[in-house]
């Protein structure tokens, strides 16, 4: 630990240029990812040991102190952090005074697997600790240590339901500190945000931090900054930095990292303005729209595996065909064809309840495709939003133009000490430690795993598949467990919950539709017999507390109806079950009509489908399975690939920008 911090202190002024080194396979970054895991695991389990005892034994020491003597202590080591930093002897000191506060205040003491987890964030690394391990409260203790010793801490995860959760719970023990806390969402003003972001402590999720910090950057490009001025919106240091909302990106605790770094990485995200919009832009869309509805998939256009829409010769001559009595940009193939193009996209890529729904106001919403969730005042650029409000008889609304963008690959670097934790991140490894440079650290179960593998079954139609899902729900709940059945999309949700519907099976729904009764949905989601019916909502950051008769009766069972577009985000879900010894199942029920197989599948593939269809042969579950692998894999080199092209052209806008030189 003092190593670390003598080679590379927490506040060490801006990072250095950090040169993306291109990656010519991605299988090579999967076994690289498994060696990187392996081998730095075993290496800081053991160093941690030593570490881990130390705290121990200076806690139970602490646990005879009073109240008065407490303080004092606390007032002891909060000198010491804000004179000397944070090196090993002070970090045994501080975690073992705020784990003694923690039992004292908050009832719960920090185990040694969430004493690790912090071990490994200071160092600036990635936890990978299971689902279940209390990921919450092992964030307390970096997060407290930082904020003890001066530096402003952020505390990331994926959306503001588990910011203000997890804020919420943890206040007393930071209040009992002498730490302020201040949680940020979506709901909250421009100044209220200026206050919560002074805080010690501040919790957010990504999307809110990231736009905050580009708000921050209209500030400055509309006073003309010089870059050195802009640069230290990264520390905090200037005097007129009052008027923005940050002080400085210093500590980052991001929780849920894999989704955060990789899975939210292949889209930038951008702060944009209203655009002119008329009549004539309006009549520009329609006639797209009107163009695109005369043509038909596999004859006029092809949609490739990366959802790109592309013309074939006789889509080119439709167009041509349509456009000959038209004026004005129809004449010229630089306009038209990307107008037809996006209009075919808002017809076949994006669909209702998967890409988006429609709230009670008659607006489109966004749904977040990684986390299930609604994203408010989010829209699509480039005419696509209000093409999807045509196809859906919505209101228009004004199109936007993009006023500051950045990619999280690009904004996370910029912090001066980064570092993460989630439930699954091996398979990734590699590819964290070459963008972010963040080393994983598999933390041990701090009890053994009680989770069974169940079915594992694939069937040809989704009618089989969701019968089939309603049999075993049924006999699960005739045990008296709890089933949580996980779908990849609203639509999804709502076809099972028919058929549940159907032969009477009491159920509850957790989509983005109920995003707001989210909470008291999952308290009730433990109970026996209860089923609950969930996007990829309840795949992170859910905790489903069981009765001790559920307990008895075998504990939550997951029924995965859909996979995911990586492995890890099933683990994800399947992780809600078997926690912290608990027992608990998982089960895989799938079909060849899923929408993985819908967008993955070959012309090979699809023909072996149709003929075992025609002959009305069952599929044997084992192919049915390993067909399931193979589009899944295939889906994340293609995220892979989409991620791997954004950094690029990031780094390129870098080198570009770096010819103008300072602004004056």
């Amino acid at each position: 630990m003092s190593e670390y911090v003598r080679k590379q202190p927490v506040i060490a002024g801006l990072r250095n240029e950090y040169k993306w080194q291109e990656s010519n396979r991605f299988d090579t970054f999967l076994q690289r990812s498994k060696e990187l895991s392996k081998k730095v695991s075993g290496k800081l389990l053991r160093r941690n040991e030593r570490i881990v005892n130390a705290i121990f034994k200076r806690s139970l020491a602490l646990e005879h102190y009073q109240a008065d003597e407490l303080a004092l202590a606390l007032k002891a080591i909060r000198q010491i952090l804000r004179l000397q930093g944070i090196s090993t002897v002070t970090v045994i000191e501080a975690f073992a005074v705020i784990r003694e506060i923690s039992g004292r205040v908050l009832g719960m003491r920090h185990h040694h697997t969430q004493i690790r987890t912090s071990l490994t964030m200071l160092r600036g690394g990635i936890a990978e600790m299971s689902t279940g391990e209390g990921k919450t409260l092992a964030a307390t203790l970096a997060a407290a240590t930082a904020g003890l010793a001066g530096i402003p801490v952020h505390v990331v995860t994926i959306n503001d339901y588990l910011a203000e959760r997890d804020g919420e719970e943890m206040l007393p023990l930071y209040q009992a500190l002498g730490l302020s806390v201040g949680i940020i969402t979506h709901e909250k003003e421009l100044h209220e945000r200026r206050e919560i972001y002074a805080c010690n402590i501040c919790y957010c999720s990504n999307k809110e931090l990231t736009f905050d910090f580009l708000k921050d950057s209209l500030v400055l490009a509309h006073r003309k900054t010089t870059r050195l001025q802009q640069a230290s919106l990264l520390t905090g240091d200037a005097s007129w930095a009052e008027s923005l909302l940050l002080r400085g990106l210093h500590f980052a605790i991001v929780d849920e990292a894999d989704s955060v770094f990789i899975d939210e990485a292949r889209t930038p995200l951008i702060i944009s303005g209203q655009e002119k919009f008329g009549q004539r832009e309006e009549q520009l869309l329609k006639t797209a729209m009107e163009i695109a509805a005369k043509y038909q998939k596999e004859i006029h256009f092809k949609q490739d595996e990366h959802a790109k829409i592309h013309l074939t010769s006789a889509g080119n001559q439709l167009l041509v065909d349509c456009c000959e009595p038209l004026e004005g940009l129809w004449n010229s193939s630089f306009y038209r064809e990307p107008l037809v193009k996006q209009a075919l996209a808002a017809l076949h890529v994006y669909h209702r309840d998967r890409d988006y729904i429609i709230d009670d106001d008659g607006a489109i919403q966004i749904v977040d495709l990684y986390t299930g969730r609604v994203m408010p005042g989010r829209s699509w650029g480039q005419g696509l939003q209000q093409m999807i409000e045509m196809k859906e008889g919505c209101e228009l609304t004004k199109p936007r133009e993009t006023n500051a963008e950045i990619s999280y690959q690009n904004f996370f670097r910029k912090y001066h000490h980064l570092c993460g934790m989630t439930g699954t991140v091996r398979e990734v490894a590699g590819e964290l430690l070459d963008v972010y440079r963040l080393r994983s650290e598999t933390i041990p179960l701090l009890k053994k795993s009680q989770r069974k593998k169940g079915y594992c079954e694939v069937y040809l139609t989704e009618q089989e598949k969701w019968q089939r899902v309603a049999e075993v729900t049924r006999e699960l709940v005739t045990k008296g467990q709890a089933v949580l059945i996980g779908t990849n999309s609203v639509a999804s949700s709502e076809a099972i919950s028919h058929v549940l519907t159907k032969v009477s099976i009491a159920h509850k729904i957790l989509n983005a539709r109920q995003d707001k009764e989210e909470a008291d949905i999952v308290s009730m989601a433990g109970q026996s017999g209860a089923v609950m019916v969930a996007t990829s909502m309840a795949g992170r950051g859910t905790d489903i507390k069981l009765t001790d008769e559920t307990r008895a009766a075998g504990g939550l069972h997951v029924v995965i109806t859909e996979l995911q577009d990586a492995a890890r985000i099933d683990r994800q879900l399947a992780g809600r079950s078997a926690r912290q010894g608990d027992p608990g199942a998982v089960s895989e029920i799938l079909s060849c009509e899923d929408q993985l197989i819908k967008k993955m599948a070959g012309p090979l593939l699809r023909k072996l489908l149709k003929v075992i269809s025609a002959t009305g042969l069952m599929i044997p579950h084992r192919l049915g399975y390993h067909i399931q692998q193979n589009c899944q894999k295939k889906l994340s080199r293609n995220h892979y690939k989409q991620r791997l092209q954004l950094i690029k052209v990031d780094t390129q806008r870098q080198r570009t920008l770096a010819f103008t030189g300072d602004k004056k």
